[in-house]
């Protein structure tokens, strides 16, 4: 059960996606129960997402479209608590996997499991916190993630410290959580021999979490010294118009793109930036392991990232990638300078992030995960 799946683009929706999909390489039937994309105003879709499809081996069912208001997420509950009943006692369901956030897709969950006796498993990507919730939403949703996650049988992490903050938050038994490390698809994700007309790419939400906005702002600064540079924003949000607006000529900005797509254009860069802000500034304590720095690192590229916390787990400085002061503009540049300068070491630290993303697949993950499901 989730929130996100394609064809919404992003994070969650590629581990929803890689989850699944290695789980029914390993032999399981999977059954996917998602909220429809276009009821969700974050998603933007023109066509309504099909009710139920048979998807690369998973059976995706989503919930019937309801056009984007105040009231969705009260509504999606009970609904799609009723619609994951259907489906359990359908099919046979041996145990209910509910992925991030655990206050709204895990209630639901955790309803279904009651009303089935189907053990209920957590995979927390991300803890309730963030500068754009109101703060009834903040409470409430504080209130629901703290009670899904003393109910759950198992919780799998995708990054260690986060074990720690659901411990303090839940107080609940360590032996229950499960780190199972976010992983890359290196067969899709690869080095590729074209040409590099990209100095410096960005790869994310266009939300203050995601901090495009200081890759933006040192790309500005960058092209006051050298107008030929070029530099692209792939990926879509709430702060796109405002960078586009607030951008010079040769940042050039693509929307959210399929992520098949994706390989070739990290590979048409020099370099990659992952420029996320102080955990502080957006109210998000939550250790970070992205989908999309790991993507950048199997494809062979050097990888600037801030050094926040969770990224010293896959960059170590110098070797797989390089740390920057979060929110330094001036630091943010200075390490892009350097590393365009620099072919030979950004060769060389992109060799090694390679080798770093081989041994950190969703096959492997997935095989985590498969021990945590079957032996609850």
């Amino acid at each position: 059960m989730a929130r996100w799946f394609f064809p919404h683009v992003g994070g969650a929706s590629i581990r929803v996606y890689q989850t699944a999909t290695n789980l029914v390489k390993l032999g399981h039937e999977v059954h996917l129960l998602v909220h429809n994309p276009k009821s969700v105003k974050q998603c933007n879709l023109e066509q309504n997402a099909l009710p139920y499809e048979e998807y690369d081996g998973i059976y995706v069912h989503r919930l019937a479209y309801f056009k984007p208001n105040s009231l969705y997420w009260g509504m999606s509950i009970p609904l799609m608590a009723k619609k994951a009943v259907d489906i359990i006692k359908k099919e046979k369901i041996d145990v209910i996997l509910s992925h991030n956030p655990p206050y709204l897709v895990g209630t639901s969950s955790w309803i279904a499991s009651k009303f089935t006796n189907t053990p209920l498993i957590l995979n927390v990507h991300d803890v309730w916190g963030a500068s754009h919730y109101r703060k009834h939403e903040y409470i409430i949703g504080k209130h629901l993630e703290k009670f899904c996650i003393k109910r759950a049988k198992k919780i799998i992490v995708p990054c260690k410290e986060l074990d720690e903050i659901l411990l303090k938050r839940g107080k609940i038994n360590r032996t229950k959580i499960v780190v199972a490390p976010t992983g890359v698809d290196t067969k899709l994700f690869r080095p590729m021999n074209i040409p590099e007309d990209i100095d410096a790419l960005f790869v994310g939400n266009l939300a203050p979490w995601s901090g495009a906005e200081f890759f933006v702002n040192a790309a500005n600064k960058l092209l006051e010294k050298n107008k030929d540079l070029r530099f692209m924003v792939v990926g879509d949000g709430i702060q796109r118009k405002h960078l586009e607006e607030s951008s010079q000529t040769n940042i050039s900005f693509t929307g959210a793109i399929p992520t098949d797509h994706l390989p070739e254009i990290i590979n048409r860069s020099k370099l990659c930036v992952s420029s996320f802000p102080k955990p502080a500034s957006v109210k998000r304590e939550t250790p970070i392991r992205p989908i999309s720095t790991l993507e950048f690192m199997a494809c062979g590229k050097a990888v600037i990232i801030s050094d926040v916390h969770g990224i010293r787990d896959i960059i170590t400085e110098g070797k797989t990638g390089f740390l920057s002061k979060p929110e330094n503009i001036e630091d943010l540049a200075d390490k892009i300078v350097f590393l365009l300068k620099n072919k030979e070491i950004r060769d060389n630290v992109g060799k090694n992030a390679r080798k770093f993303a081989l041994d950190n697949t969703w096959e492997k993950t997935t095989k985590i995960v498969e021990k945590a499901i079957t032996t609850c």
